[in-house]
């Protein structure tokens, strides 16, 4: 080691400590007490048993506490006077030690640029960060690169202070609603944790991601380095991400209020106090914080295919630093430490899109690593259709979980002190109100996300009764909004009341036709409605009902300023197009849209979307409608679940009807109605011997099984019933089956006692085939669980299968083919199953072959379309051809299944009268 201390270079075993003191006592105290943490690591390596192992040669301790310089008697010389007759007393043989304290270091950062910019987030405050971290270069590019920072982040403190639902309907009469009075960190689950900090609170968690040195010349641990927020609808996703980044935010501008215009400055003080109440930690590394929507990226993308991640910020940092460069933003992500949110990935659906888009990021992320950037992302997504586009190498996935009750009125009381601050009355009657349906089993349901409590607040300022399931909620939402709108005074609100059937009919038109294009919008369209186009349909529609050409223009234009400038569900997010800025208020109003017309039109319409993932939310809105305003239907839409499991050979492997019937259990629905819950939990039972739903894991399909249980004792015993009978016999079902009843041992509810009687029932009758495949299981997915006969295992050998195309069927199923193209279909099937993704270890004698972590084929289908069939039926045969030590090939042929099935994008459904 180049270093050099008491007349000698070291050479030698040495140690390396750092002592870090939380509040400096003045210089005299300070050598105190290093003298005393000195002492107990001394006494440590000599204490009789110690674990520490060999003596060191040579000692270094780092310390942030100050020491005096005075010859003779100052700190400096009395540490090191200390040190070296404190380790001889102790029989330690020192032939060096050093003592680096706070002067020193600083000295050290000076003369080493490069320390000092791997770790700037933790040296510097404020907006002088850039100066401080750049001053090897030129003046000009120094204040170049601070004003840029100064003025974005004060221009996002003062953009982002609003909730979002604020904008979409909370009520110029009350103004908008303050991120901070109303912010909550939520909890989640981190996924692939099973005990301990498994749940954490999100924001705290990300900030604390953050506070360590995230560049690859500096970091040291093998974990992910980025953060995925995984969350349903409106359960706080983008609030989260807005939090946080707010809370970056007030970190850089620490001490600089006196630079900040006076809204910035309030909002700044504001936010302080708000980030204290929930005890969100201000982050210790100064990130710069910035944020991507993933929908304007994607509407970005359509129009310019080439555009890079970083070329679309510089035009979004462009409206408040017009003079910025992508070389300025290069010379910032080597210099500065960046938190980059990249919001709503589950808002590009269209699937070439959606791939372009992470290619984009890809790129990006590249390129941050060369430049040894010292960068945190945060990325956001709902769980449906996600199909781990976020490497998990790269990221940590966070499952945002439900509020509980006392959350749910938590955050409801924060909402009604902002909005009634100066009305007690009223904040009482809400607080009230809120906490009454926070007792009834029927409406604490819909108080499970913040913007379903956000909505039951503002709902329970007007309405004694309270909607029943998710349909009635946002209809209420609705219905409320324009109610308070059409009773003003002035010509708007004579406009609205008489005019009402126009208006709702515009909303299910807009709901229906981006709902619609979000599934098969292509490269050149837009993602929004062009106010142009909206305005030629509702002429139309207009003018079928006035037969009034010159009426039919004006009135058009005056209900869409209408419904865009007061009732605000509707937004204009730049000049000239039209959409929702809240996605669930836009799902809503596509279900209302899917409800409409003849009876005989509704189930078969909601049949042929029902398999297609990009409406699966608004298909289950309108279930919840249909189940409230077309109860006469419920029976055929039951029924209709059943005929989609029973279509081919495809539907029947992964049961897209059980599990549609599974998440109709979850909304509640039929809690009112037995008959139609239990024939939902019928179906939905036989999820229990599958690999997992229809693009959902098995932990959740087993959570929600469980939520079922525990909500209706006739299905608990249906569940029950179905998993004593899946574990019985042979097949690879028992596997599957087994790890679902696993892990309702591991859960809280009804199904935990008698969860453990079957898995050890199900032990003792076990084949050896069977014993092999379930000890794998355990070992690799459920390592809690501690049952006699399932104890830990060594392979002792493997076979040379190492991929999945070993395990296909000898030719495509599909006897209309010719020879010619049937090998090229088989040669094309194999290649692209062809990557060594397996490994084969022997238990007990059985070849069990586990698919490996990193396994992924990627979302590309880059076959022919024509061939999508033969995809299907191979992937059928094989699975169908395993036994139960293929348990984990099986899995993942029913995942490329899944991912096949994925390509069918149902017809945009025609409604007559709206489409």
């Amino acid at each position: 080691m180049a270093y050099t201390s008491h007349g000698g270079a070291w050479d030698g075993y040495g140690v390396v400590q750092a002592k870090y003191r939380g509040r400096s006592g003045g210089r005299s105290s300070d050598a105190a007490w290093l003298e005393g943490e000195i002492r107990k690591e001394l006494r440590d390596w000599t204490a009789p048993g110690s674990a520490r192992g060999a003596l060191p040669e040579y000692l270094l301790f780092a310390t942030n506490v100050l020491l005096s310089g005075v010859p003779g008697s100052g700190g400096i010389d009395r540490i090191d006077r200390f040190v070296g007759t404190e380790a001889a007393r102790r029989g330690i043989r020192l032939t060096g030690w050093a003592v680096w304290h706070h002067d020193e270091i600083c000295r050290f950062l000076d003369m080493y640029p490069g320390i000092r910019q791997s770790l700037g987030g933790f040296v510097v405050p404020g907006d002088v960060l850039a100066h401080h971290l750049m001053n090897r270069q030129k003046v000009d590019r120094e204040s170049e690169l601070t004003e840029l920072m100064r003025t974005q982040v004060a221009a996002g403190l003062v953009a982002d202070r609003w909730v979002q639902l604020g904008q979409a309907g909370a009520g110029p009469d009350r103004g908008k609603i303050g991120l901070g009075p109303v912010a909550v960190d939520l909890r989640a689950d981190r996924v692939g944790i099973v005990d301990g900090d498994r749940t954490v609170l999100a924001a705290g968690h990300v900030i604390g991601r953050g506070d360590a040195p995230l560049r690859p010349s500096v970091r040291t641990t093998g974990e992910a380095r980025h953060v995925l927020l995984v969350g349903g609808p409106g359960q706080g996703k983008s609030t989260l991400g807005q939090l946080i980044c707010q809370a970056y935010r007030v970190a850089l501008l620490d001490g600089d209020d006196d630079l900040l215009p006076a809204p910035a400055c309030e909002v700044l003080q504001s936010l302080r106090q708000d980030l204290a109440r929930i005890g969100l930690p201000v982050p210790r590394t100064r990130r710069w914080p910035l944020r991507i929507a993933l929908r304007d990226y994607a509407e970005a993308l359509l129009r310019d295919a080439r555009l890079g991640l970083l070329e679309f910020l510089v035009r979004q940092l462009k409206q408040h630093s017009p003079d910025v460069t992508e070389a300025v933003l290069v010379r910032s992500l080597r210099a500065v430490p960046w938190i980059l949110v990249l919001d709503g990935l589950d808002e590009v659906a269209p699937r070439r899109t959606r791939e372009t888009v992470m290619d984009r990021v890809l790129e990006f992320l590249v390129m941050a690593c060369s430049l040894d950037a010292d960068l945190l992302v945060v990325g956001t997504t709902r769980p449906q259709g996600y199909n781990g586009e976020f490497h998990q190498g790269d990221f940590e996935t966070l499952e945002l979980r439900e509020l509980t009750r006392e959350e749910s009125l938590h955050y409801a009381g924060g909402l009604a002190r902002v909005r009634h601050h100066d009305d007690p009355d009223m904040y009482d009657t809400v607080v009230k109100r809120i906490e009454s349906a926070a007792s009834d089993q029927d409406t604490v349901r819909l108080m499970r996300s913040p913007l379903q409590v956000t909505i039951m607040s503002l709902l329970v300022e007007k309405r004694a009764r309270m909607p029943q399931n998710r349909y009635e909620l946002f209809d209420a939402y609705y219905q409320t909004i324009y109610d308070r709108e059409a009773g003003k005074p002035g010509p708007t609100g004579r406009l609205l009341a008489e005019n009402r059937l126009h208006v709702d009919w515009l909303h299910q038109h807009v709901g229906l036709v981006l709902r619609s294009r979000v599934a098969v919008t292509e490269p050149g369209e837009s993602l929004t409605l062009p106010e142009a186009e909206l305005q030629v349909r509702v002429r139309q529609r207009l003018l079928e009902e006035t037969c009034d050409p010159d009426r039919s223009r004006s009135l058009a234009t005056e209900l869409i300023e209408a419904a865009t400038d007061r009732l605000v569900l509707l937004v204009a997010p730049q000049p000239g197009v039209v959409g929702f800025e809240v996605t669930s208020l836009q799902e809503y109003c596509a279900a209302r849209a899917l409800l409409f017309g003849p009876d005989a039109e509704i189930v078969p319409r909601l049949g042929d979307l029902a398999t297609d993932q990009t409406w699966r939310d608004a298909w289950l809105l309108a279930v919840a409608g249909l189940f409230t305003h077309r109860q006469h239907l419920r029976a055929d839409l039951i029924t209709a679940l059943r005929e989609l499991d029973a279509r081919d050979q495809v539907t029947m492997a992964l049961r897209p009807g059980a599990c549609l019937a599974l998440d109709l259990l979850d909304e509640d629905l039929a809690r009112q109605h037995p008959r139609h819950q239990n024939l939902l939990a019928q179906h939905a039972a036989e999820l229990i011997g599958g690999p997992a739903g229809f693009t959902s894991s098995f932990r959740n399909v087993s959570r929600s099984l469980a939520k079922a249980a525990a909500r209706s004792e006739q299905a608990r015993l249906y569940l029950e019933n179905a998993a004593r009978i899946a574990l019985v016999g042979r097949g690879v079902h028992t596997i599957f089956a087994f790890r679902t009843v696993a892990l309702w041992a591991h859960l809280t509810g009804p199904l935990r006692p008698v969860a453990r009687s079957l898995l050890s029932e199900a032990v003792l009758r076990m084949a050896p085939e069977q014993l092999a495949a379930a000890r794998t299981l355990v070992a690799r997915e459920l390592p809690w669980l501690s049952l006699p006969g399932l104890s830990g295992y060594t392979p002792s050998g493997a076979d040379g299968r190492t991929s999945l195309a070993a395990f296909l069927v000898d030719a495509p199923s599909s006897a209309a083919r010719g020879d010619a193209e049937a090998g090229k279909i088989r040669e094309w099937i194999t290649n692209w199953l062809a990557g060594e993704w397996l490994s084969v270890e022997v238990v007990d004698g059985v070849p069990v072959p586990l698919v490996c972590d990193e396994y992924g084929l990627g979302l590309e289908y880059y076959g022919d379309r024509r061939w999508l069939p033969d995809v299907q039926q191979a992937c059928v045969d094989a699975a169908a051809a395993l036994s139960e030590a293929g348990w984990s090939v099986v899995a993942a042929f029913h995942e490329v299944l899944e991912m096949t099935f994925s390509f069918e994008v149902a017809l945009e459904p025609v409604v007559d009268g709206i489409s």
